[in-house]
C-alpha cells in the first residue's frame, strides 16, 4: 500500500516551532511542581527541550535544494559540452556528405538544443557509432577517434550526473518527509503540554495561563482582527 503523505500540523515556520517550544519548557520548568502532579516531570520536560534541540540542527529544504539544483548545474553544463563536441563532429560531416544526404540525417542530431537528457545521451551515442561508420569519409575533414572517445566520456560522464540528480531529488524528498513527521511529533507533544499549562492556570493566574496559549498562525502570534465595520 502506498504511504500517504505527511501533512505538517503546524502553520508556523520550523524555526518558530523551536523558539515557541523552548519558550513553553522554560515556563514548564518554573511550574515544574504543578506539572508534576499531572506527571510531567522534570525528565520529561528535559525530553522536549532535547527534542526541540535536535529538531533545530537537521538539515533544512534550503540546504537540500542547494545540493539539488548544484548538481543539475553541473548536469546542464556536462549537457552542453556534448553538445558543443557533437556540432564539430556535424560540421564536419555537413563539409563531407552534404547536410541534406541520407549518410548526414543518419546522425539525427536535429533540434540538438530542444532535447530532453535522455534524447541527448541517445543523440550521443548515435553520433559516436555513425561517425565510426564513417570514419574513413570524414577524416580529411580533421575527425579523429579522439573526438568520438570524447563524446563517449563525456556522455559516461553526464549519465552519472544524471543518476546523481535522481539521488538527490530522492534524498531531498526523503528528508523533507522525515522533517515533517519529526515536527509533528514535537509540536504534538507540544501541544499537550500547554493544554496542561492552561489547565493549571485557568482559575487562578491569568498571566501563567497566557504562557501557555500557543497560536497554530503563520506567525505563531495571535492573528489580528479587523473590527467590524
Amino acid at each position: 500500500m502506498k504511504k500517504q503523505e505527511v501533512i505538517r500540523l503546524y502553520n508556523f515556520s520550523d524555526a518558530t516551532l523551536v523558539t515557541k517550544g523552548l519558550e513553553k519548557a522554560a515556563y514548564m520548568l518554573r511550574d515544574k511542581t504543578e506539572f508534576e502532579s499531572f506527571g510531567i516531570t522534570i525528565p520529561l520536560i528535559e525530553a522536549l527541550q532535547e527534542k526541540l534541540t535536535t529538531f533545530a540542527t537537521r538539515i533544512t529544504d534550503i540546504e537540500a535544494l542547494g545540493d539539488q539544483t548544484q548538481v543539475t548545474l553541473n548536469k546542464d553544463a556536462k549537457a552542453e559540452e556534448i553538445r558543443t563536441a557533437i556540432r564539430a563532429v556535424m560540421a564536419r560531416a555537413e563539409l563531407k556528405l552534404g547536410i541534406g544526404s541520407p549518410k548526414y540525417k543518419k546522425f539525427g542530431t536535429e533540434e540538438l538544443s530542444k532535447q530532453t537528457d535522455a534524447e541527448l545521451s541517445i543523440t550521443a551515442k548515435r553520433v559516436v557509432r555513425v561517425a565510426t561508420e564513417y570514419l574513413d569519409e570524414l577524416s580529411d575533414t580533421g575527425l579523429t577517434t579522439s573526438q568520438l572517445d570524447n563524446i563517449t566520456d563525456l556522455d559516461n560522464e553526464f549519465t552519472t550526473l544524471l543518476v546523481d540528480l535522481k539521488i538527490e531529488i530522492a534524498v531531498r524528498d526523503i528528508e523533507q518527509e522525515d522533517r515533517v513527521e519529526a515536527g509533528n511529533a514535537v509540536y504534538d507533544t507540544l501541544v499537550k503540554y500547554a493544554a496542561i499549562g492552561r489547565n493549571i492556570w485557568e482559575t487562578n493566574d491569568v498571566a501563567k495561563f497566557n504562557d501557555y496559549v500557543l497560536y497554530n498562525t503563520i506567525s505563531g502570534e495571535e492573528e489580528e482582527t479587523t473590527p467590524a465595520a
